[in-house]
């Protein structure tokens, strides 16, 4: 039997919602933790809330409490180029923390943590391709990860120039970071809620459209057991 992990910000009505097999739920400190059965494998998903570091949380508690093989997380993040629309779903291939800067005192580049040789830090290239298997029209993207929610067209432009990324949300460095650390891969399955000119008022209206379709890439996946 395989633990899934499953980490969902803020995206946890698709899931209760969904036609997934409950069997159990947790409470672990301030995180719900629900597990369900699919396939024969046990899925267990946390539901962290908003930001790097209570996704970092909810990541050390998947690997070190439920000792899962791999992680998936799904959820809603902004595009920063005009080529990718509301909806569509992508997979991440690389995830830039792209407000993360020391450069004042080492001269490191922004974005990059030292013991890393790139911003660029790599998802599971396994998983991606176990993925595309299943999957073959889901697009590859980079994905810029920080601490704020970033709705202006500029600034979208913006830090796609700076770090070759085409979407942006807050939660995949801490997360990645977090399962690197371990040495558990990470898979990231994300649906575009707000465009590139688009802002707050548009990621409200397409916030639990896009994560309803991000989850069934997910249930696809794992209908076909995924690993």
């Amino acid at each position: 039997m395989k633990k899934i992990g499953l980490l969902i910000a803020v995206e946890i009505d698709s899931l209760l919602e969904s036609e997934f097999i409950h069997v159990q739920m947790d409470r672990i400190g301030k995180f719900d933790v629900y597990i369900y059965e699919i396939n024969g494998n046990r899925m267990i998903a946390i539901h962290s809330g908003c930001g790097q570091i209570k996704a970092a949380a909810a990541t050390e508690i998947l690997i070190s409490v439920y000792q899962v093989d791999f992680i998936i997380n799904f959820g809603i993040v902004g595009a920063l180029t005009e080529e990718i629309g509301l909806q569509q779903v992508c997979l991440v291939d690389h995830v830039v923390d792209y407000t993360f800067d020391t450069s004042e005192v080492d001269g490191c580049e922004i974005g990059r943590h030292l013991e890393y040789p790139s911003v660029y830090l790599k998802a599971d290239e396994r998983l991606i391709q176990n993925a595309l298997q299943i999957i073959p029209g889901l697009r590859r993207v980079n994905c810029a990860s920080g601490t704020k929610f970033v709705s202006t067209a500029e600034e979208k432009q913006q830090i796609n120039r700076d770090f070759n990324c085409e979407i942006i949300e807050m939660e995949a460095a801490g997360i990645l970071l977090t399962a690197d650390m371990h040495g558990v891969g990470v898979l990231f399955i994300k649906g575009i809620s707000d465009s590139l000119n688009g802002g707050k008022e548009e990621f409200l209206a397409m916030y639990r459209k896009s994560s309803d379709v991000c989850l069934k890439i997910v249930t696809q996946l794992l209908e076909q057991n995924f690993n």
